[in-house]
């Protein structure tokens, strides 16, 4: 979904309707379960800085996506529980081996997916620039999920996750809101597009609450991980729905990936 809409809409523009779709659904929310709001200083801001780290990655991804191709965007993008991991490394974690080996796992199976790339149909007539901003844009919206995941797991469990959702995604609105001002862009969205793009914040704001519920949980590490597997069925929709060429080293990068973080959340 997120491909089609930025590519005819934009991706900050495209992000910012699916933002407000996402205020409107959690301040409901709040408003009908009678949420108790907690206002703790670290709490907040974790909420906040979630929410902007949230507002980043999904704006990279939207792009990526919508630059394509997906097959190469996603598996980078999905490679996070590894960066999380050397996250908890500099907080104290020490890893067993087999988490070594899975992280390892990971980042090969990233590295094969930049490496395939270069003879993908659309880098073959190229230089290299467009390959090389394509995994850098993938690249930076991996390092924001990194972001998002660690203050947004850490928010939950202090303030709780629809309190962490709402702050979150009316931070990262302010923050898109801000950003189309200083392009001096239009915010008319087509009608056509208004019930695809609604339908699309409202998934994605699903997601986030399936997730920040997850994070407060005995094990948050395994929601982590099971959210990243979203690249495998986004490789699978790219190459049956939008006739993506998908190679055997993709694939095999793809599995990588996925192995690799089913271990990093069965040995957590």
């Amino acid at each position: 979904m997120a491909r089609f809409s930025s590519r005819a809409l934009g991706a900050t523009l495209t992000y910012a309707f699916v933002l407000l779709v996402g205020v409107m659904t959690s301040s409901v929310w709040i408003a009908v379960s009678a949420e108790k709001i907690v206002w703790t200083p670290a709490g907040c801001g974790l909420a906040v800085a979630h929410g902007l780290s949230v507002a980043t990655m999904c704006m990279l991804l939207y792009a990526g996506l919508a630059r394509g191709p997906v097959a190469i965007v996603a598996p980078i993008v999905a490679a996070h529980p590894a960066f999380v991991l050397v996250v908890n490394v500099a907080m104290g974690l020490r890893p067993t081996t087999y988490q070594w080996a899975a992280m390892g796992v990971v980042i090969v199976g990233g590295i094969l997916i930049a490496r395939s790339a270069e003879a993908h149909p659309q880098f073959a007539a190229t230089d290299g620039k467009e390959l090389r901003k394509t995994v850098l844009i993938a690249l930076g919206a991996c390092l924001a999920y990194v972001a998002l995941v660690t203050t947004g797991q850490a928010s939950a469990q202090m303030i709780g996750g629809l309190q962490t959702l709402w702050l979150g995604r009316l931070s990262g609105f302010l923050l898109v809101g801000v950003i189309l001002a200083l392009q001096c862009r239009s915010i008319a969205i087509p009608r056509a597009w208004l019930p695809f793009v609604g339908a699309q914040g409202l998934l994605e704001t699903i997601g986030y609450v399936a997730f920040l519920a997850g994070s407060t949980t005995a094990s948050p590490h395994i929601t982590m991980v099971v959210a990243s597997t979203f690249s495998v069925v986004t490789v699978v929709l790219a190459k049956f729905v939008l006739k993506e060429p998908v190679s055997h080293q993709q694939w095999l990068a793809v599995a990588m990936i996925a192995a690799g973080t089913a271990v990093l959340s069965g040995s957590g």
